[in-house]
C-alpha cells in the first residue's frame, strides 16, 4: 500500500543533488582559522526552545502490496492533528572548540475518507464503497556535533561542524473498507500496517551568524550541512532573522530537512520544510 505525504516534486527536492557541491564551495570560501579573533577561555552556553511547523513531503511503501489512499499533510493539518511535540537545541563553546545538540520530537496524524457511488446490474441498483484511513507518524530527529570556530569578527561568526544525525521514524496506517448494494451491506474489511526504522548518518557542514544594526542586535543565523550513512543522502539548510536582547534572543527562521532513504526502505524519502520560531537564552 502506498501512502504519499504531500508528494509533490519541487525545487527544494531537486536541489538535493546540488547540496554537496554548494556545501564544499561554502567551506572553501570561508576564512581560515588564523583569521579568527582571539577567544576568551570561558565556557559560553546557549539553550533554545523553538516551534517548527513543517510541511511534510515523502513516500512510504507499506508492506501489504495493495493499492491505497493518497494522504496529504501540510502545516495547517499538522497543527490540527498534533498530539505532542518537543524541540530544543543546546550549544556550548570554549575558545574555538564547541559542541551542540538539536532534538526534535513530532507525534501527529491525519485521516482521510473516500466514498464512491455507482450502479450495478441490469436494474442499475445503487451501490457504494467507502474507504477510511488513518495515518499516524512519530519521529525523532537528533543531531550531535562538534564545532570549530573558523572566523569571528564584530559583525560575523562562522563555525565548522562535524557529527551525526539520527532519524527514528514510525508510520502506522489503519484502514477500513465497507460498502453496500442497495440496502444490502457488504462485509467490511480492515487492517493495520506499520513501517519503522532508525538511521544514523555522519554529517559535516557550516553554520554562522551575521550581526548588524545598533549594537549589533539584529542577527542573521544560517546553517548548511550534508551527510550519509544508513541513508543514501541527507541535507539540511536554515536561515532567518533574529533580535538580541541582554538575556538572549528571538529568532524567526526557515528550515528545510531532506532525507533520501533509498528504494529498499519502507520510507523512500522524507522532506520537512517550514517556518521556525525560537527563543534563546545564553550564559
Amino acid at each position: 500500500m502506498n501512502s504519499r505525504l504531500n508528494g509533490r516534486s519541487g525545487t527544494p527536492r531537486k536541489f538535493r543533488h546540488l547540496a554537496p557541491g554548494i556545501l564544499a564551495a561554502s567551506i572553501a570560501a570561508l576564512p581560515v582559522a588564523g583569521q579568527a579573533q582571539s577567544e576568551p577561555g570561558e565556557w559560553a552556553w546557549r539553550a533554545t526552545l523553538y516551534a517548527w511547523l513543517p510541511d511534510i513531503e515523502g513516500t512510504t511503501h507499506f508492506p501489504s502490496g495493495a493499492g491505497g489512499p493518497t494522504i496529504g499533510v501540510d502545516a495547517g493539518q499538522l497543527i490540527d492533528n498534533l498530539d505532542f511535540t518537543f524541540m530544543a537545541a543546546v550549544q556550548v563553546r570554549k575558545g574555538r572548540w564547541g559542541a551542540f545538540g538539536d532534538l526534535i520530537y513530532l507525534d501527529e496524524g491525519a485521516a482521510r475518507s473516500r466514498i464512491r457511488d455507482f450502479t450495478v446490474g441490469p436494474n442499475q441498483s445503487p451501490a457504494g464503497v467507502e474507504l477510511d484511513a488513518n495515518l499516524d507518524l512519530r519521529s525523532w530527529v537528533l543531531t550531535l556535533a562538534g564545532t570549530y570556530r573558523l572566523g569571528d569578527a564584530e559583525d560575523a561568526a562562522t563555525d565548522l561542524l562535524f557529527g551525526t544525525r539520527m532519524l527514528d521514524l514510525e508510520q502506522t496506517l489503519d484502514w477500513r473498507l465497507s460498502g453496500n448494494i442497495g440496502e444490502l451491506e457488504l462485509p467490511s474489511a480492515n487492517g493495520s500496517s506499520t513501517v519503522s526504522g532508525t538511521n544514523w548518518d555522519a554529517v559535516i557542514g557550516v553554520k554562522g551568524l551575521l550581526r548588524f544594526g545598533r549594537d549589533s542586535r539584529w542577527l542573521v543565523p544560517w546553517h548548511l550541512d550534508a551527510g550519509a550513512g544508513d541513508s543514501d543522502f541527507t541535507w539540511q539548510a536554515m536561515a532567518g532573522v533574529g533580535y538580541r536582547f541582554d538575556w538572549g534572543s528571538m529568532l524567526l527562521n526557515y528550515r528545510y530537512l531532506d532525507y533520501d532513504l533509498g528504494s529498499g526502505a519502507g520510507v523512500n524519502d522524507l522532506a520537512l520544510s517550514g517556518p521556525l520560531l525560537g527563543v534563546s537564552v545564553q550564559w
